[in-house]
């Protein structure tokens, strides 16, 4: 049973790990996201009877944050950086006479 629960904990590294074309955030924050997603999802499980609207936050916050952790994109991190770019390029210069 050990061994097993080794064999998967080890995959989903392997997953959060890998690298595809649409990451655009870091291993550490992968890492960080999955886990602090993880937690939360069980703790919204946990809590679903005894604090359901409470449980229902922590379901939704922390299935995004496992999300973005295991796939390594994060959408509003995304925007920030495509409206940071648009304000680097739009650079006017304005003459005095």
């Amino acid at each position: 049973m050990k061994n097993n629960l080794n064999k998967m904990i080890d995959s989903v590294v392997d997953v959060v790990i890998q690298s595809t074309e649409n990451v655009n955030i870091t291993t550490s924050e992968r890492v960080i996201s999955a886990a602090t997603g993880s937690f939360m999802v069980w703790k919204g499980v946990k809590d679903t009877f005894s604090k359901p609207s409470n449980a229902v936050w922590e379901l939704i916050l922390g299935s995004a944050l496992l999300y973005r952790g295991i796939t390594g994109y994060c959408s509003v991190k995304n925007r920030i950086d495509s409206l940071q770019d648009k304000e680097k390029s739009e650079t006017y210069i304005i003459e005095a006479m």
